[in-house]
């Protein structure tokens, strides 16, 4: 009886070990933990609040202290009247798809980008997009510049190492820094980020900014755009706001404005923290990228065959191969394949373009009344060009959906499976080629359905800007890489 009483003894500890445990240890309780600091991010106690001059909160504790790598989130009167439209009555498009793409190559004006966005219908553009284009805009454009405090913005450490959707990713953090403390986004004008995609003899306005491929972020200008020391990231232009940017940005991993944040919990209470950051990088690459006049014209010389071929090729019915003109814009269910091979193989596994075929072909079979088997291919790989030149098919399957054969469209442009700056260096005239990879990006973004891997920072920006310049987010994104490299649409 002693040994059967010391047995249950030890079997009560035992199970009441194992349910402390849990208690503090369940996979579950940290997965809500997680999460819950993942929406809560950014709420610490700061010496800023957004909207006021610096100021040591009443009643603050010492305890706590005055953090420099924190903002008090807190909204203004602006962000108020923000709020108040969300959940408005949506809007039905003034402009077929044929002609808002047409519009991208005609910008003039810096009002066009709000028109085009504006004129779309709201149901297949990116949620909230109209409104918080124009709140960006309104905020980067205010009536009067003298009484602004300014973010500038300096060269990132190691740039010229970084593609183009690195960069403005980057750069769509400080713009969400800008927007938190009431200040404007500016570029360093002496060094700039990006400044390795312009031409080195550019001696212009715009130096060698972005703002010579894109609009100005703002139509204010500031002193302290000048001057800035090489290791200076960033600073804002009154001296008198004390935060730590830097720091900032590496405390939190997703840095949206709170009013955008309230904003979608309104339509949407259990978004995620990976969909706010991604849905915030994909309308501030937005606002970012507006082109100005003279790219979209050197984007039309481009896109209509001056100077930059446009070609097709397509199989007859007997099995040979006839080349085809390109239309404009690219015809109804063509499907956009980027495949992202160079340098990118170092961050992540390469998926072979057979795989993106393979993965098209299942979708128009699954979907044959609606598609057809035209692809538009961008590369930095010229094999992958070379391999689709051959390909009239693949099907690993037992039916083969609306045609039998594919119909190729591509750009004949400089082509180098390496990195950005190899091919910069390599290719002469930098602001030409990467005019030519927005061309690509533009009519990556012509196409119905887009075949990619959210590992690759281009085709985040496809689709991202698929979703807030063009109303083809209710489109199909087919992912073709590996869940552990695109989990949390990218870093």
């Amino acid at each position: 009886m002693i040994a059967v009483r010391r047995r249950f003894t030890g079997q009560f500890i035992t199970i009441l070990a194992l349910l402390l445990l849990w208690h503090f240890f369940s996979p579950w309780e940290l997965s809500i933990q997680r999460r819950n600091e993942l929406l809560n991010t950014n709420i610490d106690t700061t010496t800023f609040s957004v909207g006021a001059a610096p100021s040591n909160p009443a009643g603050a504790s010492q305890d706590t202290g005055q953090k420099r790598d924190d903002i008090e989130r807190k909204l203004g009167d602006s962000e108020r009247a923000f709020l108040e439209l969300v959940g408005g009555q949506s809007t039905p498009s003034s402009l077929a798809h044929g002609d808002a793409v047409k519009s991208i190559y005609n910008i003039r004006t810096r009002e066009d980008w709000l028109d085009l966005i504006e004129s779309q219908d709201d149901h297949g553009l990116l949620a909230l997009t109209k409104i918080t284009q124009r709140y960006i805009y309104e905020k980067q454009h205010p009536s009067e510049c003298g009484t602004q405090r300014y973010l500038i913005l300096n060269k990132f450490p190691g740039d010229d190492a970084f593609g183009l959707g690195a960069i403005v990713q980057r750069i769509s953090d400080y713009l969400s820094v800008a927007i938190q403390t009431n200040s404007i986004l500016l570029y360093a004008t002496d060094v700039s980020p990006g400044e390795h995609f312009i031409s080195e003899d550019r001696t212009g306005w715009c130096g060698r900014s972005l703002d010579c491929v894109f609009q100005e972020l703002s139509n204010c200008t500031s002193k302290a755009q000048h001057g800035l020391s090489s290791n200076t990231q960033s600073i804002f232009s009154d001296g008198q706001l004390d935060l730590d940017v830097e720091a900032f940005l590496r405390k939190h991993k997703y840095p949206i404005p709170l009013v955008f944040e309230e904003a979608l919990k309104k339509i949407q209470p259990d978004i995620t923290g990976e969909m706010l950051k991604y849905w915030w990088r994909a309308q501030a690459s937005a606002y970012i990228m507006r082109f100005n006049h003279d790219t979209s014209r050197r984007l039309k010389q481009f896109r209509l065959g001056e100077d930059t071929k446009q070609l097709g090729i397509q199989w007859d019915v007997n099995g040979d191969p006839n080349q085809v003109d390109v239309p404009f814009p690219l015809p109804e269910g063509t499907i956009s394949m980027h495949v992202r091979h160079g340098d990118k193989g170092s961050e992540m596994r390469l998926v072979p373009f057979n795989d993106y075929v393979v993965r098209a072909e299942k979708f128009t079979a699954e979907n044959p009344l609606g598609s057809w088997k035209r692809g538009f291919l961008s590369t930095e790989d010229p094999n992958v060009i070379e391999q689709m030149k051959t390909m009239a098919r693949i099907t690993p399957f037992s039916y083969s959906g609306s045609n039998s054969r594919w119909t190729w469209y591509w750009t004949d442009i400089p082509r180098l499976n390496t990195g950005p700056e190899t091919q910069l260096r390599e290719f002469g005239n930098r602001t030409d080629l990467t005019i030519k990879w927005m061309l690509q990006l533009v009519m990556a973004i012509e196409c119905d359905a887009f075949i990619g891997t959210r590992g690759s920072g281009w085709n985040r920006l496809i689709d991202s800007l698929r979703c807030t310049w063009l109303a083809s987010c209710k489109q199909p994104f087919l992912e073709v890489g590996f869940e552990d490299d695109w989990v949390g649409y990218g870093p």
